[in-house]
């Protein structure tokens, strides 16, 4: 069934567009300055897991995007390629690669008239529930700031791309690009001051992760949630999101997988994937532990307790949503790392 397939795959062939070759020569004025490009790497995410809506979310070891930076001598910020989006993006100020870093210099180098040049290679679908735009936010950062020699840190690099995330759906949320700076699962119990906290997952659980071949959009799948939600139901999402932490901290399958349900948020958003809920159905029958839509959809988890079972559930995964008419592409993964600088200096 092709289940080996990388996700790096989802986004068909690489399309690249150039809107402003530039020279690697030195200015006008004969004064050679170096200027090295930086390349950065950021995870692909799961976002919710269950209860933890936009407080809640993990980096996986999967695949991710990739932004290249450097200093130009030219003030501002400017996105000059992209590529594996299939011309779907704005190479331009909107994108948000280029309003987080804009809103990074912002923050920590206001008024120096700094200027950074950037590159963008997807590596993550869109509108895919497994924090694209975040992740184009997040290598952005990283490698901006490595390029300047900004050394802003985590909770700054994360809250300049939560503005990455308003540009692209019009929420800040922080649940995909925390742990997509942080690595591995993290909450976010406060926005004012930022709050990132560590939580542990146990080695010996792992997510098949399915992307049927439809998207959903962030922005669309926010319009249809509830405005409001009844004080019982509040209540026992609550007191579910205490379960999974205190389970994790545990290291307690059965009560991770008690943990991970989501009455609020779910029910909104299941009828806007085609197939979900003979998905999700198939996979508890079989014995997930959890199975659950990750961020907006439709990208789906289910979590088990060995890598053998969770290969079992990306089958089942397949099969429902090939059913359903969407077939897509999945893997199974593990907590991965955050965002970092994968390239030495390239001049």
């Amino acid at each position: 069934m092709g289940l080996s397939v990388s996700l790096w795959e989802l986004c068909g062939f690489a399309f690249a567009r150039q809107v402003d070759k530039r020279s690697d020569s030195s200015d006008d004025r004969g004064m050679a300055k170096p200027r090295p490009w930086i390349e950065a790497w950021a995870p692909s995410t799961l976002s919710n897991i269950g209860p933890g809506f936009d407080c809640l979310g993990m980096a996986t070891d999967g695949p991710g995007d990739r932004v290249r930076a450097r200093r130009s001598d030219s003030a501002g910020v400017e996105l000059t390629r992209i590529e594996g989006d299939g011309g779907k993006l704005p190479c331009d100020h909107t994108n948000t690669a280029v309003v987080a870093v804009k809103a990074l210099l912002e923050r920590v180098a206001p008024g120096r008239g700094l200027g950074v040049e950037l590159q963008l290679t997807k590596g993550l679908p869109l509108g895919s529930g497994l924090g694209s735009s975040g992740a184009s936010a997040c290598a952005a950062v990283v490698a901006a700031d490595t390029a300047l020699g900004l050394q802003a840190g985590p909770l700054q690099w994360i809250e300049a791309a939560r503005e990455g995330e308003r540009s692209a759906c019009g929420s800040a949320h922080p649940d995909n690009v925390a742990p997509a700076i942080v690595g591995g699962m993290v909450m976010i119990p406060s926005l004012n001051p930022l709050r990132v906290v560590s939580l542990p997952v146990p080695e010996d659980l792992w997510f098949a992760v399915y992307t049927p071949g439809c998207s959903v959009s962030t922005g669309e799948a926010r319009r249809v949630l509830p405005e409001r939600v009844a004080l019982g139901d509040t209540v026992r999402h609550a007191s579910r999101l205490g379960l999974l932490v205190h389970a994790l901290h545990q290291g307690d399958h059965q009560l991770i997988g008690e943990a991970i349900v989501d009455d609020l948020i779910e029910p909104a958003r299941a009828p806007l994937i085609p197939g979900y809920l003979a998905a999700k159905v198939a996979c508890i029958e079989a014995g997930a532990l959890a199975c659950s839509i990750s961020g907006s959809g439709p990208t789906t988890f289910a979590c088990s307790s060995s890598r053998g079972r969770a290969q079992t559930m990306l089958e089942l995964l397949e099969e429902a949503y090939t059913h359903a008419g969407v077939p897509g592409r999945g893997q199974v993964v593990r907590p991965g790392p955050g965002a970092h600088v994968v390239s030495r200096p390239l001049h």
